[in-house]
């Protein structure tokens, strides 16, 4: 499994655990893993979750419904990881390109194509370089979504499901960023210069602003990397997250 897979299905999940409309109606955790797995019923996959999370977009790789059809058909032997036909999946392309794809599909009120853009002029690296920035775009993600509370073992038992077809070296990242307390400080002390702005937009791709606790470690995690107001500011217009202040 390619890190890129594993951070969008990373963030699929999360999303679901904060229980985002979208994802209720599809049946949470649980039909995020059906829907990853193969495991849909073709009702859901029609009318319901595919319907509901933008399936039906195929021009530049947006909507959930896409993104999770390329995630279902890659299937556990990687390799091709297309989605629709004639499509590039975004876990193939850059970090800016993935990362606005799915801060587009979680509102569709920003194209992926202007998301990107905006991500790939900010961001200092475009692809994942070592294991070290594989390490610590994980951890954000696993840390802002237990910044509000914690995940317990039912989620965790989820999120291994949809990590099935995962290496043993990528469970044992993910089940050690489960592990450890919520630390950004931490964090940013393992991350890489160039990817600091990286790793600060993979915890805010699931972060909500305007909630407190979460907040909270944003504005932590932000000051650990060093980011400049500035650079802060331009990632939070880029997906479209309220700023800090």
């Amino acid at each position: 499994m390619s890190v890129k897979r594993m951070v969008t299905k990373l963030a699929l999940a999360f999303a679901a655990k904060k229980g985002m409309e979208v994802f209720r109606g599809a049946g949470g955790m649980s039909g995020i893993r059906d829907m990853l797995a193969g495991n849909a019923s073709p009702e859901t996959q029609r009318g319901g979750m595919l319907g509901r999370i933008g399936g039906t977009r195929t021009s530049d790789s947006g909507g959930l419904g896409n993104i999770l059809s390329s995630l279902g058909r890659a299937g556990s032997a990687g390799g091709s990881e297309a989605g629709m036909t004639g499509q590039i999946s975004p876990i193939n392309q850059s970090l800016g390109n993935l990362f606005g794809s799915l801060a587009s599909a979680f509102d569709e009120r920003k194209s992926p194509a202007s998301v990107s853009d905006a991500l790939n002029s900010e961001f200092d690296t475009t692809d994942i370089q070592s294991d070290a920035e594989a390490k610590t775009i994980i951890r954000a993600m696993v840390q802002m979504a237990q910044a509000d509370g914690h995940i317990d073992d039912a989620e965790k038992s989820a999120l291994f499901d949809i990590m099935h077809d995962a290496s043993p070296q990528d469970q044992a990242i993910l089940q050690e960023a489960l592990s450890e307390p919520v630390n950004p400080k931490a964090i940013a002390a393992d991350t890489p210069q160039h990817a600091r702005k990286e790793v600060y937009a993979a915890a805010l791709l699931i972060g909500n602003p305007d909630q407190p606790q979460e907040k909270a470690f944003l504005q932590s995690l932000a000051s650990a990397l060093e980011l400049t107001t500035r650079d802060v500011e331009a990632l939070h217009t880029a997906v479209g997250k309220s700023y800090l202040a």
